[in-house]
């Protein structure tokens, strides 16, 4: 996979009333930390990682960083909500009060943009030179973390997005072989069979975000050059066959999910049904293994992953970064961390742990369990790779959040016209926001 960078003078970055969000945030429970210019041996790191296992790797590399360092304090800053999406409004909430954070967690590419657009970002070529990273990191995701020819990021993971998680018991008392649930149809039958044998909600599913992940791989499995085409942004007609083929194929996996789907406040509900028992397929990012591992169940003996349906020839990416802002407070701690979590031992004590995949080809798999072995395979042989659209890579962050609020309506109404018409109404809305384009194929 290609882009190139055609260079966007926009600042996307929109203005939130500082008041009013710290108020949000504070009656949430949820406090901003402002750190002290005279703090000198401080590192603020704001992120979202919530879930019990994502917690536990990043304090394995707090720790990491503090045997190395133990003379500073790395005070990490929660904020929950989506996959992202609070944090980011905090963060530029903290960027306009001039309180930004030493460095944040965000996604490749196209998240990363408004920042750079602004000039709020410096470059990190030294740390890729310093730590040789163009060596061990595939050009791929080198791509991912660049503008203008210069890094402006650092990649710490790999996810892949575009897996069917599955309870293995299920399958086997039903006789259904997940090795052979390769395209939709296969996939369908898989479900008709479960409700036959009384499974009443085969797939589980949560909110509409968790919709619109579903959709980008359903998207991906009618071709990479189709993928292609949306990311983008040339996806503008209603009648575009590949589009409504892609919505039939959505339409017909909602009419298998749970329809409390709107109870659910975050993707493990569904996973925890699955975990359970209560259905037998999701679709989620390989984050989901870490709810498998908490809950004490072993990969492909309790439960098990495959490629969505006609993407077994695809790796959807999802990376998670760190950068560097101007007029940070602590500029030489977050030199440290910078170098820490693009190296190997940062990513080898971290990646195991969160569920994902080192960034790095070098790392030593031993350290790894079943499923992250196999998905380190999958990067190095896999021969396409897509750019996830819902977790802020792929294609501009306001198509993102159009993508779900059209989805959510779309798992209440189920009406294919009216979906493919205001996605593509929006798609040619922003058509000038579409500043990256994609090579995929």
């Amino acid at each position: 996979m290609k882009k190139k960078q055609i260079n966007s003078k926009q600042f996307l970055i929109r203005g939130i009333a500082i008041g009013i969000i710290i108020t949000i945030l504070i009656g949430s429970g949820i406090y901003l930390f402002f750190s002290s210019k005279e703090e000198a041996n401080l590192l603020v790191i704001y992120h979202w990682w919530s879930s019990a296992g994502e917690a536990k790797a990043l304090n394995e590399l707090t720790n990491l960083f503090n045997e190395k360092y133990p003379d500073e304090i790395v005070e990490p800053i929660l904020i929950t909500g989506g996959p992202g999406y609070k944090l980011r409004e905090v963060i530029k909430t903290l960027i306009l009060a001039k309180e930004a954070p030493d460095t944040f967690q965000m996604h490749s590419t196209y998240e990363a943009k408004p920042y750079f657009d602004g000039g709020l970002l410096q470059p990190v070529d030294d740390i890729w030179k310093l730590n040789n990273l163009e060596k061990v990191i595939p050009k791929v995701v080198q791509s991912m973390c660049k503008f203008e020819g210069h890094y402006y990021e650092v990649p710490i993971n790999i996810h892949r997005v575009n897996l069917v998680w599955y309870n293995k018991q299920i399958l086997e008392k039903n006789d259904i072989n997940p090795d052979e649930l390769n395209n939709w149809e296969a996939f369908f039958n898989a479900c008709d069979k479960l409700e036959a044998a009384g499974v009443k909600y085969p797939i589980q599913i949560s909110s509409g975000w968790t919709a619109a992940h579903t959709f980008e791989s359903i998207i991906a499995s009618q071709g990479i050059s189709f993928y292609e085409d949306w990311v983008n942004g040339k996806v503008t007609s209603p009648e575009d066959p590949r589009l409504l083929k892609s919505l039939e194929i959505l339409k017909k996996y909602l009419t298998y999910t749970n329809p409390d789907y709107g109870d659910f406040d975050w993707w493990n509900n569904a996973i925890a049904r699955i975990i359970s028992g209560e259905g037998a397929f999701n679709i989620m990012g390989d984050w989901a293994n870490g709810d498998f591992k908490d809950a004490g169940m072993e990969y492909n003996k309790d439960y098990g992953s495959f490629p969505v349906p006609g993407t077994k020839n695809m790796y959807g990416l999802c990376i998670d970064t760190f950068q560097r802002l101007k007029n940070i407070n602590h500029p030489k701690n977050l030199e440290r961390w910078l170098q820490l979590v693009s190296s190997k031992e940062g990513q080898d004590a971290f990646n195991p742990i969160k569920g994902s995949i080192s960034a790095r080809i070098d790392t030593n798999a031993s350290k790894y369990d079943s499923y992250q072995q196999s998905a380190i395979l999958d990067f190095l042989v896999i021969k396409y790779m897509f750019p996830t659209v819902v977790h802020g890579s792929g294609a501009p962050e306001s198509f993102k959040f159009k993508l779900t609020e059209i989805m959510s309506v779309f798992m209440d109404e189920l009406d294919i016209t009216q979906t493919a018409n205001d996605l593509t109404d929006y798609t040619k809305e922003i058509s000038n926001e579409y500043t990256i384009v994609w090579e995929l194929d």
